[in-house]
């Protein structure tokens, strides 16, 4: 994807205006260097994997080998850091504590990538967000969902050391999710826009299990939007 790929997408929207493309712009930016440090983490993982020294790795990478391993030595800390602070800076604190929590119910399910359905168990995390609330007013208890997604994936045979990477469609959930805040009008991306966003990812086992419960996007869509006008006139 080259610079007028990514100008296209933002615009394809038109009935946005130019500040929520600049909002848009900047979580894509965001998203961008993120997916850059998984990329050469992947990599330096492989190569120690190989056998390469941490001298070899800092020396390819034109840092010292100090350097270096501190770089890719906390790969979850950084990310987990990143998620709370500057990285995800558009995410609402809901929703970065949503993500990091997917990271958690996959690490304790021994599972080697983070799924939709490990995202969708850390926003039923928090009874008091929008995203809890559409579910529970659509007839799913937030307090059911670990067990829809274990009753349809087995724990991993091994715990998982390290960085856990996400999957092709978590990913695209993410990116999904800055399009939901935009044909909503809001500049930011919270719980909602999460839950959204994972019912409309196709391949991905939260977008079935909310299917089989009977939660369609479009009246997913339309609970959220009463739930922030009821919150909004309180």
């Amino acid at each position: 994807m080259n610079l007028d790929d990514l100008i296209a997408s933002i615009e394809a929207d038109a009935s946005v205006g130019p500040l929520d493309r600049v909002t848009a712009a900047a979580t894509i930016k965001d998203q961008m260097e993120n997916i850059g440090d998984e990329l050469l983490d992947h990599f330096v993982k492989a190569a120690r994997d190989d056998g390469c020294s941490w001298n070899q790795i800092g020396e390819a990478l034109g840092v010292t080998r100090q350097a270096a391993q501190q770089r890719h030595s906390g790969l979850l800390g950084r990310m987990i850091e990143g998620l709370t602070s500057g990285r995800f800076q558009r995410f609402t604190g809901r929703a970065r504590t949503a993500v990091v929590e997917a990271q958690s119910a996959a690490r304790e399910r021994h599972h080697h990538q983070v799924g939709t359905e490990h995202v969708l168990i850390g926003l039923a995390g928090d009874d008091s967000s929008i995203a809890c609330r559409a579910l529970a007013d659509l007839g799913v208890p937030t307090a059911t969902i670990a067990g829809l997604v274990d009753e349809r994936t087995e724990p991993g045979d091994r715990p998982v050391r390290g960085h856990i990477p996400f999957t092709a469609q978590s990913k695209q959930a993410l990116e999904t999710a800055v399009q939901e805040a935009l044909r909503l009008g809001h500049n930011y991306i919270g719980t909602e826009h999460l839950l959204l966003a994972l019912c409309r990812t196709e391949g991905g086992l939260a977008a079935d299990i909310l299917a089989d419960r009977g939660v369609a996007y479009d009246d997913l869509r339309a609970t959220i939007v009463r739930l922030l006008a009821t919150a909004r006139s309180a």
